[in-house]
């Protein structure tokens, strides 16, 4: 019987899945395409400076704090300056500060008179049919109107996904308010119902770079990670499977009595493409916009209008080239240069894609750099600057993802012994792809070492 675990992917996902079954003494086969561990998640240093280029904070909930002490970090941990509880939104060309308590937005200058309105009545107003997946903009144009869709809805949803409210499907993304319109009839009765859940979790960082944390477990496998591996191809063998792999231009194969793929979904596809081609279809489909990262250091004495808080969002009306920026300098001060500012801009994505079509790189910097002098009144030359390029970037959970779940799930229970992980499986933040990896691993350690296929 073949107890071999093969994984495909070291980036946190399948970092994290070695590692769990290590823990667990199941032996496996990590897989990495590349040539690093990590994936999106990557640190740069430069002049003094700590740069994120993927995630730049991680949500410090229980599971995640606990999972870090237990790999030896907790010692690395940077915990958030109180003003990351600040969070801003651009309008008009001003920051205005915003809040996730209705009654505070009610009082803010942020949305109109007729919005506010909106607002405040739409607990009177009657909870539709569930009849399938919604667009956030479909459902949130219902419960309130285009204005709180554009101008809260949409540059919040670009924060965390860089995608598009007419698109994404509030079943994914959002789950909660239809959850909150069924069960009590109204989105502000649940959320006045569910306070805490709005109150805000503590943020970390490490001290050294989110990479940190990559590395760490990377350097906590006893099994080596195989870099330049790609998987090309998994057939189904009489106990378990065969699976092909490209390592270092050498074309290899091993019998595997699982395969976890913990890659993009554009990479999965193309593999499992001979055992199910509809459900390697639907990976394919799934969209991965480009996206770009620039990091931007100044003089504190020449920005004058530095917001004190997390960072700030731009609405898409707003029509500026950035989606929005981190104030990293202020969330996490000793990362950066005594006397200077550092802000992660992030441009691109589903509404803003076409940038990178439209200009080069150098242009497109330029042109952020402009925008930022005017909004935050910057008197002063750069000190920084440094831009990653993101060709596939946040997959986007579409009004369709929950057929796309369906089939993957239809899929392992075809072919029992693939597992299908990844961001676009488990949620894109931290936390959800370390649970995840817990879960699966948890899963596997109870199962046989090699299932029986169904006819």
């Amino acid at each position: 019987m073949n107890n071999t675990i093969l994984i495909a992917g070291a980036g946190l996902t399948g970092l994290t899945i070695a590692y769990e079954l290590q823990k667990r003494n199941l032996p496996y086969l990590l897989l990495e395409a590349g040539n690093t561990p990590g994936g999106v998640i990557r640190t740069l240093k430069k002049d003094g400076f700590t740069l994120d280029a993927g995630p730049n904070s991680i949500g410090a909930t229980p599971a995640t704090m606990a999972f870090i002490k237990e790999i030896g970090l907790e010692a690395e941990v940077l915990e958030a300056a109180a003003v990351s509880k600040n969070r801003f939104l651009v309008r008009d060309g001003a920051l205005h500060p915003v809040s996730p308590n209705p009654v505070k937005i009610l009082s803010s200058k942020y949305i109109s008179g007729g919005a506010k309105w909106r607002l405040f009545t739409e607990r009177f107003r009657k909870p539709q049919p569930v009849t399938g997946e919604e667009t956030v903009a479909s459902f949130v144009q219902r419960r309130f109107n285009k204005e709180i869709s554009d101008y809260l809805f949409d540059p919040i949803l670009s924060g965390i996904y860089a995608g598009d409210p007419a698109r994404l499907s509030v079943q994914e993304v959002l789950p909660f308010l239809p959850k909150w319109e069924q069960e009590y009839g109204s989105v502000t009765k649940g959320l006045f119902k569910n306070k805490g859940m709005m109150g805000g979790r503590k943020i970390i960082a490490f001290k050294g770079g989110n990479e940190t944390l990559t590395d760490r477990l990377q350097q906590l496998l006893k099994t080596p990670v195989c870099y330049n591996s790609r998987i090309t191809g998994v057939t189904a063998a009489a106990e378990g499977y065969t699976v092909q792999y490209n390592s270092n231009g050498q074309t290899e194969t091993v019998q595997a009595g699982r395969v976890i793929f913990a890659t993009p979904a554009y990479a999965t596809a193309p593999v499992i493409e001979g055992l199910d081609a509809a459900a390697a279809h639907l990976l394919q489909q799934l969209y991965y916009p480009r996206m770009g990262v620039l990091h931007v250091g100044f003089e504190r004495a020449a920005v004058q209008q530095l917001p004190e808080g997390f960072g700030f969002l731009v609405p898409h009306a707003a029509k500026l080239h950035f989606l929005g920026a981190i104030c990293n300098s202020a969330i996490f001060p000793s990362r950066v240069p005594d006397d200077k500012v550092l802000l992660t801009v992030f441009t691109g994505g589903v509404q803003q894609e076409h940038f990178f079509d439209e200009m080069n790189e150098t242009t497109l910097q330029q042109t952020i750099v402009s925008e930022l002098t005017t909004l935050l009144g910057i008197t002063q030359p750069l000190v920084l600057q440094e831009f990653t390029r993101w060709d596939k970037a946040i997959p986007q959970l579409n009004v369709g993802h929950r057929q796309l779940r369906m089939a993957v799930q239809a899929f392992e229970q075809q072919y029992p012994g693939i597992h299908i992980s990844g961001n676009y499986i488990s949620g894109v933040a931290v936390p959800a792809i370390i649970q995840q990896a817990g879960v699966l691993a948890e899963k596997i350690a109870g199962w046989p070492a090699t299932a029986t296929r169904k006819a």
